[in-house]
């Protein structure tokens, strides 16, 4: 991992991030927090939940809201009411183990990925297109492609006589086409699988033998059709994507090395099923066989079967947890609808063998092109997860923490090897079974303690929130004994202080071999209490206690600035600064030690105020910290920023190379603390959310100790607080209303627990019974029952102020952001530049024959850059001919938004600019204006 380098402050790069040949980096202090005063409009077909202080949605029954959440959800389906031949910005349909994007090229195009196929799912199982004659895309007046997330289905209608659905079968690598198409004269159907050229193929997922993962083998019999990579690699991973026909006869015939072919006699009703099956997880990882059998089976079955069950399983996830967060002005409308999406997404890849990776997941249309593929970083995977225990998936961080526990024996014995030492350190950045190239090779990285705290935290948390003493005993207290064994043989002490200390550790990536690393003191002073806590009640380790208490009560500060107002990422002087991220941030989360109530927490908000990379990367999360200290403009705020600079696909992906899925898991636990924090096993409802009078906020999400918590918020007042216990544990409940007298009613029998006007409320509860705890002056009998539901969706939506849109209207959208076009790795992005640019961003290179271009339809297009006095020349080209070579340099003040170059006139249909950099001086996109 590399950092950026400053291009310098006074001219058009100033604010630039560089890609060095590896992980993006802000080069500079970004300054204070763009104020973006948004709203969202276009929201079509979708009307905002009436906010009604007199009503309330909770279940007594139940211990949830009553929600219906099949009308609720529509309104967040993702719809393109034109179709898309841009890969990138295809929609997303995934079944937990098997994903495809999807896009209209010559008909449904889509690249297939599984969770499992590959080491780091590193790279993509193949290419599907299913075409007709004619056409399947032509010869219509209407279209529409929805992505039901309730449904977890992508439809796609054109006029009323060509549906096609792509769904899945649930605890499978199966996925599955349903075709209605009841034109006449249909004389030909073909569905392809291939796979792009591989013959150069790079070794991004560190597999022992790549030459295996460049050789492709095919098959095509009387069973279907398929191709086959990886069948020889030693570590059992590889797979093949194969397809059958259901309700349909067909051919199977192998076209070439790298493609073949099903071709289907025409019938108004069939499903294509397709499967990316794993070696991993196939019997004798044969996955040829695995293939066969799968699809075999799921035909048998047959599509309505299949569907039904498909969607029941989808409906059950929903069902789990609930999130409202919404205003008068749709901002955060959009925020919910980027909350729904972005847990589909993760889900969506969330249940293999091994979890999603953060960049890959099961959803991207660039073939095997990927960064960081060669291990899972753990910031980075945090960010994916750690909302998934208050949104009660705790079967997905699960995963996530399998990932680290299943190589508990060989993490322990590489500790053993690199450091002499008889616990466990966990490598920042771990391949797939547990190994430490990713780390041990990289400066960034190599000396990073901390991780394995966050590793044995999680675990302990899972612990927390399911109350499973089985998995505390035999896996997440063993590995916390093991990182606290770590820590207690490499802290250092200081006989003449009688403290403890770290003598030289990375604080994080950002601080290089530093004294005190603010991480390191934050992992002990995490683990340490809750391995003598767990050791104590398993009844285990008793000579250790005493020894983590001792390092506990003898542990040096934090490194705090000279007036002590601030936190520092580690004893000063300062090192150098390496990478961007907000280090002495960290104590705040994830390792949850300060905060709202907290002694320092006036400390801890003037840390966070001076953090020196605001929203740097993809990664960040500052919202979440913002809402950790109960900053809730901040945290709208922070969500909206990290939207506008980094949701640039209408899909709701990024063009951000360094990442895809982290700041959609930022999005969401940054939602979930805003609305229900219990990390310090006190249950506080809408601890951060916007002061914004018009804001209405609604939830059941889960707490720790096994509480499902909901409440309702609504012009400025929360409602009441109903609590279900899963297990039975005393509850601890922050006041809502301050002082003021509550009750708690247990609702089976109606009887009050408890009544106190104290600012905290402890009561015992018994398992499986559903508590509320409710004003005695304005009880929740005062409200009317109601249920929630909402209408569906129709269009596009957009974050006003940005260029962040959800989905298309049937004319696109004149302004295309620079984050739309493709680059070479010679272009560099810069947010937050401040000079007027649209979207306050731009790409730029100052490399000779960089290249950066776009396909669009249309008849007309301009280009617009910034003029500025260090700029250059670029060439023009349109559809391969040269246009115009354009002078961007001017004399004077910075000119922004200008038309430097235009074309109108084009016949209607697809054309491609392709601008090229000319000079070593500063050429750059900001937007492009088509004309349709």
């Amino acid at each position: 991992m590399t950092t950026a380098r400053s291009l310098g402050t006074g001219g058009s790069a100033g604010r630039a991030n560089v890609f060095a040949g590896g992980r993006t980096r802000t080069a500079r202090l970004l300054g204070a927090l763009l104020v973006l005063v948004c709203a969202v409009s276009g929201l079509s077909g979708v009307s905002p939940a009436a906010a009604s202080p007199t009503d309330a949605a909770f279940n007594s029954s139940t211990g949830a809201l009553n929600v219906d959440y099949a009308k609720y959800m529509s309104k967040h389906d993702l719809v393109y009411n034109r179709p898309t031949t841009e890969p990138q910005h295809g929609l997303t349909v995934g079944n937990g183990r098997t994903g495809a994007m999807a896009w209209q090229n010559n008909g449904l195009n889509m690249q297939v990925s599984g969770v499992d196929t590959s080491q780091q799912t590193a790279f993509g199982a193949g290419l599907i297109n299913l075409s007709t004659t004619p056409a399947m895309d032509s010869g219509y007046s209407t279209f529409q492609q929805r992505l039901s997330l309730h449904d977890g289905t992508l439809t796609t209608k054109y006029d009323n006589n060509r549906t096609v659905t792509v769904m899945g079968q649930p605890n499978s690598e199966v996925m599955g086409i349903h075709v209605e198409d009841s034109r006449s004269g249909v004389s030909a159907i073909t569905l392809d699988l291939s796979l792009w050229d591989v013959s150069n193929l790079g070794n991004s997922g560190d597999v022992p033998n790549i030459d295996t993962w460049r050789t492709v083998s095919t098959y095509a019999d009387s069973t279907g059709a398929g191709l086959s990579r990886g069948q020889s690699d030693p570590q059992n991973f590889g797979y093949t994507l194969g397809a059958t026909v259901e309700g349909a006869s067909y051919t199977a015939r192998v076209v070439d090395g790298r493609k073949v072919r099903l071709s289907i006699t025409p019938d108004s009703s069939y499903t294509i099923w397709f499967t990316a099956s794993s070696r991993l997880n196939a019997p004798g990882h044969n996955s040829v066989a695995e293939a066969k059998r799968a699809l075999a089976a799921v035909k048998a079955t047959g599509y309505t079967s299949t569907h039904t069950a498909y969607l029941n399983w989808w409906h059950a996830f929903w069902q789990k947890s609930f999130v409202q967060y919404s205003n008068g002005s749709r901002e955060a409308d959009y925020m919910e609808n980027v909350y729904y999406l972005s847990t589909y997404m993760i889900a969506a890849a969330g249940y293999g063998n091994y979890p999603a990776h953060f960049i890959n997941g099961v959803f991207r249309a660039t073939g095997d092109a990927t960064k960081w593929s060669n291990a899972y970083w753990y910031w980075n995977q945090r960010d994916i997860y750690n909302s998934f225990l208050a949104s009660n998936h705790t079967d997905l961080i699960a995963g996530f923490n399998k990932l680290y526990s299943r190589n508990f024996d060989a993490l322990k014995a590489y500790t053993r090897t690199r450091y002499n030492v008889d616990g466990i350190w966990v490598p920042e950045t771990m391949g797939w079974d547990g190994n430490a190239r990713g780390t041990v090779n990289s400066d960034y990285t190599n000396n990073i303690w901390s991780t394995g705290t966050e590793a044995a935290y999680n675990m302990y948390l899972q612990y927390t929130y399911t109350n499973d003493t089985n998995y505390l005993r035999n896996t997440a207290y063993p590995f916390m004994r093991e990182v606290a064994k770590f820590y207690q043989a490499k802290l250092s002490f200081n006989s003449s202080t009688g403290k403890y200390y770290v003598a030289s550790s990375h604080s994080h990536e950002t601080y290089w071999n530093v004294p005190n690393a603010i991480t390191d003191l934050a992992a002990v002073r995490t683990l340490f209490p809750l391995a003598i806590k767990a050791s104590n009640q398993l009844g285990l380790d008793a000579s250790l206690r005493p020894q983590w208490q001792n390092i506990l009560d003898n542990l040096i500060a934090y490194p705090s600035d000279t007036n002590a107002n601030t936190y520092l990422p580690h004893t000063p002087p300062i090192a150098q600064t390496r990478n961007n991220e907000n280090v002495a941030a960290e104590i705040i989360w994830p390792y949850d030690l300060t905060g709202i109530g907290y002694p320092d927490q006036q400390k801890a908000i003037n840390t966070w105020n001076v953090r020196p990379f605001p929203y740097g990367n993809v990664w960040a999360n500052d919202a979440i910290q913002a809402a950790r200290l109960g900053l809730g403009n901040q945290t709208l705020q922070g969500m909206k920023t990290m939207l506008q600079k980094y949701q640039n696909h209408p899909n709701g992906m990024t063009s951000n190379t360094n990442g895809v899925f982290e700041y959609l898991g930022v999005h969401l636990a940054a939602t979930n603390e805003s609305l229900l924090q219990s990390y310090n096993d006190k249950i506080r409802v809408f601890p951060a959310v916007p002061t914004d009078s018009t804001f209405v906020g609604k939830f059941s999400l889960l707490a720790k100790g096994g509480f499902m918590v909901s409440s309702e918020r609504e012009a400025g007042e929360v409602k009441y607080v109903g609590i279900k216990s899963r297990f039975g544990n005393a509850a601890r409940v922050v006041n809502p209303w301050g002082t003021q007298e509550v009750r708690v009613r247990r609702t089976s029998d109606n009887a009050v627990v408890t009544t106190s006007g104290s600012a905290e409320i402890t009561f015992n509860t018994g398992a499986n019974e559903v508590y509320v705890v409710e004003r005695t002056a304005k009880p929740l009998s005062s409200y009317t029952s109601t249920q929630l539901t909402g209408t569906a969706n129709q269009g596009m939506k957009s974050l006003a102020g940005t260029s962040s849109t959800l989905g298309s209207n049937a004319t696109s959208d004149p302004m295309v952001n620079n984050t739309a076009l493709t680059y070479d790795s010679n272009w560099h992005l810069t947010n937050s530049r401040g000079y007027g640019d649209f979207n306050d961003d731009t790409h730029h290179s100052n490399t000779v024959d960089a290249v950066a271009s776009y396909t669009f339809t249309g008849t007309g297009i301009q280009y617009l850059s910034e003029r500025n006095g260090d700029m250059g020349t670029v060439d023009v080209y349109l559809d391969n001919v040269f246009q115009a070579t354009v002078n961007l340099k001017a004399d004077g003040a910075r000119q922004v938004q200008q038309v430097v170059w235009q074309k109108q006139g084009l016949a209607r249909g697809s054309h491609t600019i392709r601008i090229v950099n000319r000079s070593t001086s500063v050429g750059m996109v900001d937007a492009l204006r088509i004309t349709p």
